[in-house]
């Protein structure tokens, strides 16, 4: 199941185009930005951020 938070973490790292920046604006860690991510690529079987980059 998606959630709100899942998706504003999904909104926020592709409008300022990176986790940290998005962490920072949610004030949240990185990891639990992480984990948001994490959470709707199981949901969705498929992979939404290129990690072997340094912006997402």
């Amino acid at each position: 199941m998606i959630t709100f938070k899942q998706l504003d973490a999904l909104y926020r790292i592709a409008e300022l185009g990176s986790f940290e920046a998005a962490a920072n604006k949610l004030n949240i860690s990185q990891s639990a930005i992480s984990k948001r991510i994490q959470e709707l690529e199981e949901t969705f079987d498929v992979e939404i951020f290129d990690r072997s980059k340094r912006n997402a």
